[in-house]
């Protein structure tokens, strides 16, 4: 059997997020690389895997999740489920900054987002209004692509831009270095994988500050 040492490169990758949507982050890595701080009645306190100043709360019967900022307030929270020590995002979530008002909130299946996503600016007006499609494949795995329609809105609330993706399908070529266990000597691998990216599609409209339509695009 052939085993395998190293990749070498990609020939081609994955745009995950476009136009400055962010999606939310889970601090949490295990119960291993968190360092544990306390447990209260069901629920147990680690320090974040990110901002270390951010502690990560864990009730484990409701397999709910919270993240604490430095203050101890809630800036991100939802529930997850266990596949042997990985821990996956799953069903609403919702992130927020400092003052409380809402930043982000939508959907998660199993560490993927999927569904309709929004984003909202400090001030509490919408931002963004995104679509992700999970994809699923034959092997079991699935992946997510932003595939739908696609608002972004001025801070006054006004639209800005109007548009949609599609999911476009793309063959990957990686070449990796092997190892033949018998012979020990090293060649070179091709193996192919499925890519999804999106692509903006259909009719694009731009608006000014003021509302009026700037421009349209049909692509």
């Amino acid at each position: 059997m052939i085993r395998i040492v190293i990749v070498l490169f990609t020939l081609c990758c994955t745009v995950l997020h476009v136009n400055g949507q962010t999606l939310i982050p889970f601090e949490f890595t295990s119960e291993e690389e968190n360092r544990f701080l306390k447990e209260n009645d069901s629920v147990r306190f680690y320090v974040s895997s990110g901002d270390t100043s951010n502690v990560v709360c864990l009730n484990e019967e409701a397999s709910y999740y919270k993240l604490l900022d430095k203050n101890r307030k809630v800036i991100a929270e939802g529930s997850y489920v266990t596949e042997g020590d990985k821990f996956l995002q799953t069903g609403k979530w919702v992130e927020r900054y400092s003052n409380g008002k809402l930043k982000n909130t939508g959907y998660y299946l199993r560490n993927k987002p999927s569904g309709t996503w929004q984003e909202y600016y400090e001030n509490g007006k919408l931002k963004t209004v995104a679509n992700y499609t999970v994809i699923g494949s034959s092997r079991g795995s699935s992946s997510y692509c932003l595939s739908g329609s696609w608002q972004e809105y001025y801070q006054d609330g006004k639209l800005k831009v109007n548009g949609y993706y599609s999911a476009n399908e793309t063959k990957v070529k990686d070449t990796l270095i092997v190892e033949d266990p018998i012979t020990e000597q090293k060649v070179s691998k091709v193996t192919t994988r499925t890519v999804y990216t999106p692509v903006r599609s259909g009719t694009w409209e731009y608006y000014t500050e003021s509302g009026e339509l700037d421009k349209k695009e049909e692509l």
